[in-house]
């Protein structure tokens, strides 16, 4: 019997390990979604966290301006962006800046010109 016991409690303690990628994260990583990166890539800039656990309660450890760090999360709907293989010719233009901006299950999505609210995929 005590083996039996021993037996289920590895497995259940294996399975704990394995919910952040049963939900799609990485273990550590925060709920929530990064802002867009809009900012001038600064390379001399060290990044300044590696992982969401290194960042305050509600923020993320995400890529701005060519480097990581904190920034606050933002939310995120289920699906992916899909993919856009189109160049653009005219100026960069944004029609959204983050999901909430989007109506219904839309997605703020990068394009080939510019973020707009699109239907996910997945």
């Amino acid at each position: 019997m005590r083996a039996q016991s021993l037996l289920l409690l590895v497995a259940l303690l294996g399975l704990g390990s394995q919910l952040p990628a049963a939900l799609g994260r990485r273990k550590g990583e925060k709920s929530g979604g990064c802002p867009p990166d809009d900012g001038p890539c600064l390379l001399s800039v060290p990044d300044q966290c590696l992982h969401d656990s290194q960042c305050p309660s509600g923020m993320k450890c995400c890529r701005q301006g060519c480097f990581l760090q904190c920034v606050r999360k933002v939310s995120v709907k289920t699906g992916r962006c899909p993919e856009d293989r189109l160049r653009c010719v005219s100026p960069v233009q944004h029609l959204c800046s983050k999901d909430s901006d989007c109506q219904g299950r839309k997605r703020c999505c990068p394009g080939a010109c510019g973020r707009d609210c699109r239907n996910p995929v997945g």
